[in-house]
């Protein structure tokens, strides 16, 4: 029953997608487009120790519209449907003025790279370990982009405060800013080096414990193997360094990022971090491409085949400030194939390795085989 609506459903999401409704005012003023989504994944699990099973789930569903006016405002309202529940993605609206950009809303904040890449454009089923334990949910705030061939400069101001979290009290704040540099620029090609920095206070609406978790690189797995439950916190920096490079058929990304927690007189700061590398090579008729607002890779387009390889080290174990979190080492190859515009399908393999300090089971080592089709439009 589970496979039979799963299917009607996706056979509604090609169906939209084929039309990809489009609406303009008579004068050319509006203009609003249906946008969409839907992530049907499935995974084999192999372990010596926490008895993981095997699992298939809807990982996302969205539905929503972006929206141009006038000359230069332009807007998106994004409602996920995942799990049985209705949740906030992406809602704002901004000013675009030729290189400038002023952004008031709720969506991710001005600071990494991995975590902020939208489920459909992951390249593999799940964002990578380091960016799941140091990302962060989308936020409500405003933020300032500057954007020209070789800069762009992205810097907000956000609230601390999840939207579903409806404790009262003083709220607290982060300040956010990602910042790239590209040496070189020739079409699609593209060089980009990038820093990140958040600083970020606890207001009466949110604990004064930070904690950093991540699991296994699957969303199929909710065991958090990796937890860092830092306690009296005054405050918290996290700082980010990117590297992407986009050349044809080839693309490569790289990203280190650390967690700092200021901590009251009586207990040692805190620190975590986690790096990552991947890279990617595009057969058939495939060829990369590169966004300058964004900063991202772009797929290779349809027809195409990628063969992606992942190594990634995430690390949330501190003895000067007695706080052992584990640390977990995965390696991911994988593949996807893109149909067309609409539809593709992945699959991939991760090996992952763990620490004693780990969560569950402590030192062990497990693997996994994972695979999606998705639809988006």
């Amino acid at each position: 029953m589970r496979i039979f609506f799963s299917s009607l459903f996706l056979l509604f999401f090609v169906h939209v997608a084929s039309a990809q409704l489009v609406l303009k005012s008579e004068k050319g003023e509006f203009e609003c487009r249906l946008i969409g989504r839907a992530l049907f994944d499935g995974g084999v699990f192999f372990s010596d120790k926490t008895p993981l099973g095997n699992a298939v789930e809807i990982y996302d569903v969205r539905l929503g519209t972006t929206m141009r006016f006038l000359d230069h405002w332009f807007g998106k309202i994004e409602i996920g449907f995942a799990n049985s529940e209705v949740s906030l993605k992406d809602i704002y609206i901004e000013y675009q003025q030729e290189r400038h950009v002023i952004r008031v809303g709720h969506y991710y904040e001005a600071f990494g790279l991995d975590y902020r890449i939208g489920t459909s454009d992951m390249k593999f089923n799940g964002v990578s370990v380091t960016g799941k334990a140091f990302g962060d949910r989308r936020k409500l705030g405003i933020s300032y982009i500057y954007n020209v061939d070789a800069l762009n400069l992205w810097t907000g101001i956000f609230s601390d405060k999840d939207v579903d979290n409806k404790e009262k009290g003083d709220e607290g704040f982060t300040l956010a800013g990602r910042y790239l540099y590209r040496p070189y620029v020739d079409g699609d090609n593209a060089i980009h080096i990038g820093l990140s920095s958040r600083f970020s206070t606890h207001g009466e609406a949110e604990e004064n414990t930070i904690t950093y978790a991540a699991g296994a690189p699957s969303e199929l797995l909710s065991e958090k193997f990796l937890k860092a439950d830092v306690t009296d916190a005054i405050n918290q920096w996290k700082l980010g360094a990117e590297i992407v490079l986009v050349y044809d058929k080839f693309y490569m990304q790289s990203e280190y990022m650390l967690g700092h927690v200021n901590r009251r007189h009586a207990f040692s700061d805190y620190n975590g971090d986690g790096w990552y590398v991947q890279m990617g090579y595009a057969l058939l008729s495939g060829k990369y491409g590169y966004s300058k607002m964004t900063g991202m890779a772009k797929s290779p387009g349809a027809k195409s085949l990628e063969v992606l390889c992942r190594y990634n080290v995430t690390n949330l174990n501190d003895r000067g400030a007695g706080i052992m979190g584990g640390k977990q080492n995965d390696l991911s190859l994988g593949a996807i194939y893109y149909f067309n515009k609409y539809i593709a399908a992945k699959m991939s393999y991760s090996l992952v390795s763990l620490d004693k300090y780990a969560r569950i089971d402590g030192k062990q080592t497990f693997n996994m085989i994972q695979g999606r089709v998705q639809v988006s439009f």
